[in-house]
């Protein structure tokens, strides 16, 4: 048994107990505890900025107000030494059921309650941490040994037991080899992240410990490894090699050589490039070669043209008249998707595919000159969220968000999710008929489908999982309530969310001042990050005003992800963010423009593109240069090279260099009278999407066939 001397008087002692098994009792944590001068202090619960997490304006999450003025008070007793006062708060706290599992910490995060116990657990000082061991080493001792046999968990009964003898009694004298055993029981199951949090665990906090270092560590980095946290596991592997060198470890029955072991299966410098060019590819057109682009006139393969007379015309009238002039119709470019045939596209609800080769147009779900109607509606303007328009494309289905014909005419129409066959365009099913509207660009995985939805008259935000083949619920989660902005008519617009899986979890970034991670396996809220989110909710109905260069531009919100890594923008805010989601720990943020939108990432810099592009260091956050574009639509994006970046505008394709910002070359296509917009590259082809038409350009040395144009107009004729 491992031995401890008490430090600390005997009354203190008894103090420290008692608050301790009250908040094992209770499962939640609030403060921290320091020693100041050997009187006990708790710290509240605040971000950098003074205000708790949940508090900041913004997006509003749930959290117990009973328990956080339990929580307060314990906290005023502690700092005045009160101490019968606070461990009767804590005993009341104990007997309050929590209506909410987050809870929030000093550094903007709403956590789990459980890891939120854990974190005050170890932060104890020597003398809490003696006192605990004092009197909860037998009774966790004891219900450590009723759980185990053989050295395993034998029912998952059993192991969640373990569990909570681990966020419980982790200081005592069995917390490390309860997290030991339940490290190897997670990397067993595949639960990488978990093992190395526990073993990490043991490595922090029990210095102790009778188990072995070389071998913690061993299985650390493994761990790492297995959850590709390639940075963080050579490091652990240079660690092992300083301080244990030539010791050996047993592996699979085997003795052997732990640094050469893991130098074996840890990735190469080329194959972690690759590994994370696919990510990058996904989250920002990160391009492996370079595009061969000849001649400062491109000459098509096959252009479609989208925007037709009437549509034009009725736009203009939109315009005139006012009911259309906060939106910026001229300036929105339809959101695409793409698949290995075809591309498609969603054109204020018109629906279509085009074959990627030869640019016909496949199948399309209604007319495009009965768009020009629907402008000429006043309640088409008052429900259009020109950002709302989704499209997204996996296997057989096509799946898209848009305020059907039939119901444009409607007060506050809602947009709907429909699933089309991915060859004929058949329409297979559609959201039900009630007040939800869906907000956010449908995410498919296998045969699911997440996205997020509000009824029409709440500002409730939910995150749905529907069958991809059906479109029936499965099941859904509340997140918490958005601070919605107004239009000029006074209509609520609202925030729309980005969604990002990795394994089993998905980041959701709400674009009004939170960022979630759900745990998609148990089907709740991870962690949350708040930040202040001020909206103008004024009504001042002010037709005449000029546009905010944000709504010309039909800025977004993004998030890109780099392995643990993550950085976001939201639309209408000025700073961007950096945070570690390992640590829970915002790394950065700094200002920028608000009309900025996310567009990129490499090894070296962020960019951000509006009416200049911008390349933000990733480690300085420093601004490395800035060039300005002739950037006039919506749909802003670029093309990443090795070394230099393509972006479609106004006056043409740019080609710029990432290292200084220089623009190297500007070709003229083929759109020439288009306001410029989305860029991306496919099969072979860069296609360029503008307000107007999209057009694809052959890249390399391949013979392309015969330019080919189509025009809605005569599309139009067909039956």
């Amino acid at each position: 048994m491992k031995q401890f001397t008490l430090k600390s008087v005997r009354t203190q002692s008894l103090v420290w107990c008692g608050a301790v098994l009250l908040y094992c009792q209770v499962g939640v944590a609030q403060a921290q505890v320091i020693i100041m001068n050997g009187v006990a202090v708790a710290r509240e619960t605040v971000a950098a900025n003074g205000v708790t997490p949940h508090k900041m304006p913004g997006f509003s999450i749930s959290v117990d107000e009973k328990k956080l003025n339990l929580l307060e008070d314990y906290e005023r007793y502690i700092r005045h030494r009160m101490w019968e006062k606070a461990l009767t708060s804590l005993k009341e706290l104990s007997d309050t059921r929590s209506t909410s599992r987050l809870l929030p910490t000093k550094d903007g995060f709403l956590i789990d309650a459980e890891d939120r116990v854990f974190q005050a657990l170890t932060a104890l000082p020597a003398e809490g941490r003696e006192a605990f061991r004092l009197f909860f080493d037998g009774k966790a001792r004891k219900q450590f040994e009723d759980l185990t046999s053989s050295g395993q968990l034998l029912t998952p009964e059993a192991a969640q037991e373990a569990r909570l003898v681990f966020s419980q009694y982790f200081l005592t004298s069995i917390g490390d080899d309860v997290a030991d055993l339940l490290g190897n029981d997670a990397f067993e199951q595949g639960k990488f992240p978990q093992a190395a949090r526990y073993w990490r665990a043991i490595l922090d906090h029990h210095p102790d410990s009778n188990l072995s270092e070389v071998d913690l560590n061993v299985k650390y980095a493994l761990a790492l490894i297995r959850n590709r946290q390639f940075e963080q596991a050579a490091s652990t592997i240079q660690l092992i090699s300083q301080q244990y060198a030539d010791q050996k470890v047993t592996l699979g029955g085997e003795s052997v050589d732990p640094v050469v072991y893991l130098k074996a299966i840890l990735p190469t410098d080329s194959e972690k490039n690759n590994i994370h060019s696919v990510a990058a590819t996904v989250l920002s057109n990160r391009l492996a070669q370079p595009l061969e682009l000849t001649g400062k006139t491109l000459q098509p393969r096959w252009q479609v043209t989208y925007l037709d007379q009437a549509v034009e015309q009725a736009i203009a009238n939109s315009q005139s008249d006012y009911y259309g002039r906060s939106k910026s119709y001229q300036t929105f470019v339809p959101p695409m998707a793409v698949d290995d045939q075809r591309a498609y596209f969603n054109f204020y609800g018109i629906c279509f595919g085009v074959d990627l080769q030869t640019g016909k147009l496949v199948w399309r779900n209604a007319k495009f000159k009965d768009l020009g109607t629907n402008f000429n509606n006043y309640s088409f303007h008052q429900s259009s969220n020109l950002n709302q328009y989704h499209i997204t494309v996996d296997g057989d289905y096509v799946l898209a968000t848009l305020i059907p014909q039939k119901e444009m005419n409607r007060y506050r129409a809602c947009y709907r999710l429909i699933a089309y066959q991915r060859d004929s365009g058949k329409q297979l099913w559609q959201s039900s008929q009630t007040n939800e509207s869906f907000i956010s660009k449908p995410l498919i995985d296998g045969d699911q489908v997440y996205v997020i939805s509000h009824q029409q008259n709440n500002k409730l935000l939910t995150l749905n999982c529907l069958q991809l083949k059906t479109g029936k619920k499965q099941w859904s989660i509340p997140l918490g309530s958005v601070v919605a902005g107004n239009s000029s008519n006074g209509m609520p617009i609202m925030p729309i969310p980005i969604l990002r899986k990795t394994g089993d979890s998905l980041l959701i970034l709400t674009n009004n001042g939170a960022l979630f991670e759900i745990n998609l396996a148990t089907k709740a809220i991870n962690w949350a990050f708040r930040y202040p989110y001020k909206v103008d909710q004024s009504s001042t109905n002010y037709y005449y005003a000029a546009l905010d260069e944000e709504v010309q531009l039909h800025s977004e919100g993004q998030m890109l992800r780099d392995e643990n890594l993550v950085y976001f923008k939201e639309a209408g805010m000025d700073e961007v963010f950096a945070l570690d989601l390992s640590a829970k720990k915002m790394l950065w943020k700094r200002p920028i423009k608000t009309s900025s939108q996310l567009v990129g990432i490499d090894q070296e810099n962020l960019y951000l593109l509006s009416r200049e592009l911008e390349a933000i260091d990733r480690q300085s956050h420093e601004l490395n240069w800035a060039v300005k574009l002739p950037v006039a639509a919506g749909g802003m994006s670029a093309l990443l090279g090795p070394d230099r970046l393509w972006v479609f505008t106004s006056r043409g394709i740019f080609e710029i260099s990432q290292t200084n910002g220089d623009v190297l070359e500007i070709y003229r296509g083929h759109d020439l009278t288009s306001l410029g917009g989305s860029i991306d590259f496919q099969r072979g082809l860069m296609l360029c999407i503008s307000n107007q038409a999209v057009t694809a350009y052959p890249v390399g040395d391949s013979d392309p066939p015969p330019a080919a144009e189509t025009d809605i107009e005569t599309e139009n004729k067909q039956p």
